[in-house]
């Protein structure tokens, strides 16, 4: 539904030269869609003009209106009902703005599924108690036993901007993990195709699965040494930023690490910590890769690890990505 007044998360910005030039084809006159398609994914822009909440000026506008330099455009955001049922929860919440809510997820908690109490559920709570009005759109998904950064949208243009990021891997996802055996190449990028096995419970890798990549570098090498648990502590040895959150200016790096694809050692003896940046998300990803490769999560045992007795060693560790409304690059540590 439309409306009059601004709120604090809503779009607004003037129309530049540049905006003008980057969005003119062979006509002459350029039109608010252009100029839009230059900025966002058409896709996320169709229901806001649809609920007429795109302005030009102060007036309600069409993606076939011809702007101008200097006009002023304004995106007002959609009020949404909450999709979950509210339910109080402890979150430990390490970055928030007005696009995006990104909380440390502990062990044991599932994301979203259906007929239990989920993050999604906190989340709701969270943004209920807060007045925000919107669904939970989560951007990624983690394990129940995976613990960290977990990111939440809070409105269709935001997840549709921040998808677009992932697609383009300039959304970056960092994660900790101790894997079984002593992982001999230092680093390498496993690019494996992985689909469903027929049990309907287990991933494998399979010809005719969907390309995944995960690049990995080691950090520590434990012969002969049980494991600590380290990657799921709050404070680790990647990242010493004192704070949370880290802002850069500097381009992403898009070059992953490319070295020698020899069979890794596979012997079971200790346990090696590994970095690991995941590049596509397919389900279970980086535990069937080290599962592939001889080295299991630590405790994976769905993936051929011994048992422990504790959850398998997995972290989501850092997330990098670009700031949608001001281009600086953000770094919120778990």
């Amino acid at each position: 539904m439309a409306r009059k007044t601004h709120r604090p998360d809503d779009i607004l910005w003037t129309v530049t030269a540049a905006d003008i030039e980057a969005a003119r084809s062979e006509k002459t006159e350029v039109t608010l869609g252009a100029v839009l398609d230059t900025r966002y994914p058409r896709k996320s822009l169709v229901k806001l003009f649809e609920e007429k909440l795109i302005h030009i000026n102060g007036h309600k506008a069409t993606p076939k209106d011809i702007i101008s330099e200097g006009d002023e455009i304004w995106i007002a955001m959609a009020k949404e009902k909450i999709d979950y049922e509210p339910i109080e929860m402890d979150l430990h919440i390490l970055y928030e703005d007005d696009d995006l809510l990104i909380v440390d997820k502990p062990a044991g908690v599932t994301v979203n599924s259906k007929d239990q109490v989920s993050l999604a559920n906190g989340v709701a709570y969270y943004f209920k108690e807060n007045g925000i009005k919107r669904k939970v759109r989560f951007l990624n998904r983690l394990d129940r036993d995976t613990t960290g950064c977990i990111v939440i949208a809070k409105s269709g243009l935001a997840q549709s901007l921040y998808q677009q990021q992932m697609d383009d891997n300039t959304f970056e996802k960092w994660y900790m993990a101790a894997v079984e055996g002593i992982v001999e190449v230092d680093a390498d990028s496993l690019v494996l195709p992985m689909d469903r096995s027929t049990d309907g419970i287990h991933y494998e890798v399979n010809p005719k699965g969907k390309e995944t990549r995960t690049d990995y570098s080691v950090l520590c090498r434990h012969p002969s040494q049980p494991v600590d648990n380290s990657v799921h502590k709050l404070v680790n040895s990647v990242d010493i930023a004192q704070e949370n959150v880290d802002i850069e200016l500097q381009n992403v790096d898009k070059h992953g690490a490319n070295v020698d694809k020899s069979v890794h050692n596979s012997q079971k003896c200790g346990y090696t910590e590994v970095l690991v940046r995941l590049y596509t998300g397919k389900t279970h990803q980086i535990r069937v890769a080290f599962s592939h490769i001889g080295h299991p999560l630590v405790g994976d045992t769905l993936y051929g690890a011994q048992p422990t007795g504790q959850p398998f060693q997995l972290r989501a560790q850092k997330v990098v990505f670009t700031h949608m409304r001001t281009g600086e690059r953000i770094t919120v540590t778990a």
